[in-house]
C-alpha cells in the first residue's frame, strides 16, 4: 500500500483562497496557529482548517467582546438615569422651562375667551375677567413658589 502525498498550498496561494491580508498568515504560522511552512508551502488541508478554525475564534471573541460593550453601555445609561432620578433632572430645565410656557400659554388662551362665551353683558363680563385674571395670578404665584 503506498501512501498518498500531502497536499500542498503556497503562502501566496493560501493567501489568495482566504483573502488574508499581507502579513496576517506569517503572523498566524509564527503564533502556531498554522502549520509550519516547508519552504514556502503549507500542508494544504491542514492549514485551511486552522485558518477556518482562526476565523471562528475570531468571530467568537468578537461577538462576546460586542455582547459585552452592549451591556457595559446598558449599565452606564442605567447609572446615569439613576443619578437623574436622584437629582429629580428628569429632562433637561430648558426644555421643561419651554412646555411649561406652551402649556400656559394655552391655558391663558383658552380662558381668555371664556367671559365672551358666557355672557354678553360687559358689567358681568368685567367681573368673570377679573375673577379669572385672579385665578391666574394665583396659580403664577403658586408656581413661583415651587422648588427649581
Amino acid at each position: 500500500m503506498t501512501t498518498r502525498p500531502t497536499a500542498t498550498i503556497t503562502l501566496a496561494g493560501l493567501r489568495r483562497l482566504t483573502g488574508a491580508e499581507p502579513g496576517e498568515l506569517e503572523s498566524l504560522i509564527a503564533a502556531g496557529t498554522l502549520p509550519a511552512l516547508d519552504g514556502d508551502h503549507l500542508p494544504m488541508v491542514q492549514a485551511v482548517q486552522a485558518y477556518l478554525t482562526h476565523l471562528r475564534e475570531t468571530a467568537r471573541t468578537a461577538s462576546a467582546s460586542a455582547a459585552m460593550a452592549r451591556a457595559r453601555d446598558a449599565r452606564a445609561e442605567a447609572s446615569e438615569l439613576a443619578l437623574a432620578v436622584s437629582r429629580r433632572d428628569f429632562i433637561p430645565d430648558g426644555e421643561a422651562e419651554m412646555a411649561t410656557d406652551f402649556l400656559c400659554g394655552i391655558i391663558v388662551d383658552r380662558i381668555g375667551g371664556l367671559p365672551a362665551r358666557v355672557t354678553r353683558d360687559r358689567q358681568d363680563r368685567r367681573v368673570i375677567e377679573a375673577a379669572l385674571a385672579k385665578a391666574q395670578e394665583g396659580i403664577a404665584a403658586d408656581l413661583a413658589q415651587l422648588p427649581d
